[in-house]
């Protein structure tokens, strides 16, 4: 299993809790390296993507012109998923590193 840093996946998030973003094939950004993906065999960090715009929320960072995902990605809502225990596919798309650099360090803010 190769999921690359900057790709859109889409799984399913289910079950959460309280506000936790929810979706059977919700789009999530793969925030967590490429080695550690492939070494870790499944175990992925992601973040949710909504089909919600707002920027003036700075947690909410509006992906790029051009993909065919459209929307925000939720940069507070980070987790660290099994894929390996998840439903999920690719989108075969891959956000540029600049855009998943600033979403880190967003949510680097939160918890730094």
């Amino acid at each position: 299993m190769s999921v690359r840093r900057g790709e859109i996946i889409r799984v399913n998030l289910n079950p959460t809790i309280g506000r936790e973003q929810a979706g059977n094939a919700r789009p999530c950004l793969v925030l967590s390296n490429t080695k550690f993906n492939t070494k870790r065999k499944g175990i992925v960090v992601v973040t949710p993507i909504t089909s919600t715009i707002k920027p003036k929320v700075k947690m909410m960072v509006e992906i790029p012109s051009g993909f065919q995902v459209k929307g925000s990605v939720i940069a507070e809502q980070v987790r660290t998923i099994d894929l390996s225990k998840r439903w999920w596919k690719t989108t075969e798309e891959i956000l540029p590193s600049e855009f998943v650099d600033r979403v880190v360090k967003i949510f680097t803010a939160i918890v730094g």
